[in-house]
């Protein structure tokens, strides 16, 4: 067996042997915890004979570290855990079937670097709002290299690995069936089946295309982060990130515009609760509500707040209208967030803030694309004004309702999402 001794504690001499005597130590200690990290130790004794065994427990770890192995080789998707730089950690043996590869190849590469050019942007999209905890989780579609060197779509389903930093990602892939391998899927059509017009295919294109480049330069900023080397730049290297991410979601705006504008909103239909989607809202718009020394007050009283919803387009909803009241609130004012049911099968939202208001004129523009009011109103608040029309497309691709009222210019303004509600049993 094994055995690793505690010696007895150091007491320093004066004798000129000091210093090989504590370099003698150093070197013995060093190998112990070498022969530790192997696993080439049975146990520790101590200075009073007390015998640590270890050889049990390091067997224990390893058998349960084998019967996990075992379970995720037999899950039939692709598990990848991706840290937040987008290299791969780790991948079951799904792999070789899947894709061609063995653990070993992929591993230590680049995610984005085994996606098509095409869909780098939406994937790294949902990548982002995931590690950054904008969304719990997200699916999202595209073309995976395989070791043939042809592509396969895949269907991945991200989530954040809990209780792990650096932060990390799962995506969980499995291959589109009804999608040969290497052929990209027909171009979206409107409902009409009609080809989508000029604008909305340009619009959708621009924002790809302006996209792409961004995420290798989000990479970059988040590799300089990490090397002790700029650590005196990671002030100024942390704004040029929050710069970028900014217009990485300007960008993602405009093409939702675009989705929006085709009809071609996507849904994946759940039992959720709308007060919970509030609260989660409003957790991810903390810091910004903090920021500006927002007060929220909470009135959720509707006793059926069930609904059937695509999770994180309602989120997405909810969090342009908490945005949208953060923005055009006074600094150190409040805003409310009440619903009621209003009617048998309905539930009403209310997000209502006392800010700057809307004058009556403009009223009927509010959910038009491009409007931020008059043009010093544009000047000072910024962004592209695409939200409340966002909003307002993905409340009705769920059959619900937007709307707006305001008293005038400094009276605040009221925005009122109506949704159906379903039986609380079929959660």
């Amino acid at each position: 067996m094994s055995v690793v001794t505690e010696a007895p504690p150091f007491h320093p001499t004066h004798h000129v042997g000091k210093a090989a005597a504590l370099a003698l130590r150093l070197a013995e200690a060093e190998n112990a915890l070498h022969a530790l990290t192997l696993g080439q130790v049975d146990a520790i004794i101590g200075p009073g004979g007390k015998t640590y065994l270890l050889r049990p427990a390091q067997e224990l770890l390893r058998q349960s570290e084998r019967q996990q192995q075992a379970l995720l080789d037999s899950v039939a998707d692709v598990l990848t855990v991706v840290n937040r730089g987008g290299v791969i950690l780790s991948v079951n043996r799904a792999v070789r079937r899947v894709l061609g590869y063995a653990p070993e190849e992929v591993v230590g590469n680049t995610l984005f670097k085994l996606i098509h050019d095409a869909d780098i942007s939406v994937a790294y999209s949902a990548f982002f709002n995931v590690v950054e905890g904008y969304h719990e989780s997200a699916t999202v579609r595209f073309r995976h290299l395989t070791r043939d060197g042809l592509y396969c779509w895949m269907e991945a389903t991200l989530g954040k690995l809990p209780d792990v930093s650096p932060k990390c990602v799962v995506f969980s892939l499995r291959p589109i069936t009804n999608t040969s391998k290497g052929v990209e899927p027909a171009l979206p059509e409107t409902a009409g089946g009609q080809p989508p017009p000029d604008k909305d295919r340009f619009l959708a294109m621009l924002s790809h295309e302006l996209r792409i480049p961004l995420t290798p330069v989000l990479f970059g900023v988040a590799e300089l982060q990490a090397d002790v080397r700029f650590a005196e730049a990671r002030p100024t290297l942390a704004m040029i990130g929050r710069n970028i991410e900014l217009q990485a979601r300007l960008l993602e705006e405009l093409n939702d515009f675009a989705a929006v504008g085709q009809h071609k909103v996507r849904l994946r239909l759940e039992a959720i609760d709308a007060h919970e989607a509030v609260r989660f809202v409003l957790e991810i718009c903390g810091s910004e509500i903090a920021e500006a020394a927002i007060e929220v007050r909470l009135d959720l009283a509707a006793s059926e707040s069930m609904v059937l919803a695509d999770s994180l387009r309602l989120q997405q909803v909810m969090w342009n209208l908490v945005k949208n009241a953060v923005k055009f609130s006074p600094r150190g004012g409040s805003i409310s967030i009440a619903s009621v049911n209003d009617a048998p099968g309905g539930l009403a939202l209310e997000f209502a803030d006392h800010g700057v208001g809307i004058v009556p004129e403009l009223l009927p523009l509010v959910f038009d694309p491009l409007q931020q009011g008059d043009d010093s109103m544009q000047h000072r608040y910024g962004g592209l004004g695409l939200g409340l029309f966002i909003a307002k497309g993905l409340t009705e691709a769920h059959h619900g309702t937007l709307t707006v009222a305001s008293a005038g210019r400094g009276q605040g303004a009221t925005f009122r999402l109506g949704l159906k509600t379903i039986a609380q049993t079929t959660r």
